[in-house]
């Protein structure tokens, strides 16, 4: 600011001395003549230079390195929001695998059950098909032996009905042979 001033009095001083020297006194600093146009003018030329030069060109760098500023930040936010929305886009793209990974999963988990289940009543069927066979076996060979066993009680009920009649005594040998014969009888009318 003092450097403005000073070459403003530096400026106007030549320009009042040529005024004082040709006799003319203005009343204001816009009468006068020529020479005074012209140390206007002078001045006016020095003083768009000065300021020029230290104010306009402070200011217009101050705004020019703002507008790099801005247009640095503009950038650095547009790839901000190319490196989000890339990000947002692989996110997606990832939840999207990961729910196709969790039906493959689910899928699977399905399959087995089902495959376990197969085999669970597969085991339980034959388990019973070898329990059915058992009793089966069970029940024939405990029909088998009562028949036996009613057949030797009525063998030696008869032999025993018989030496009533017969009203003698059978011994143990006699009454065993009579029961194998008899038996022997049975088993050839019952096959």
């Amino acid at each position: 600011m003092r450097f403005l001033l000073t070459v403003l009095c530096v400026c106007v001083a030549p320009a009042m001395a040529l005024a004082e020297a040709t006799g003319e006194k203005p009343s204001t600093p816009f009468e006068g003549g020529v020479m005074q146009s012209v140390a206007a003018i002078i001045v006016f030329v020095l003083l768009v230079a000065v300021l020029k030069r230290f104010a306009w060109g402070p200011i217009l760098k101050g705004l020019q390195d703002r507008e790099q500023k801005i247009r640095a930040d503009l950038q650095s936010a547009e790839q901000s929001a190319q490196k989000a929305q890339s990000t947002l886009d692989e996110y997606e793209q990832r939840m999207s695998g990961a729910e196709d990974e969790v039906r493959q999963v689910l899928d699977k988990a399905r399959s087995d059950a089902q495959a376990i289940g197969a085999r669970l009543k597969e085991q339980a069927q034959a388990d019973i098909d070898q329990m059915r066979s058992r009793a089966e076996a069970n029940i024939v060979a405990a029909k088998e032996q009562a028949l036996s066993e009613i057949y030797a009680q009525a063998a030696t009920l008869s032999t025993e009905v018989a030496g009533r009649i017969l009203q003698r005594q059978i011994d143990a040998p006699d009454q065993q042979q009579l029961v194998d014969e008899v038996l022997g009888q049975l088993r050839t009318t019952k096959s």
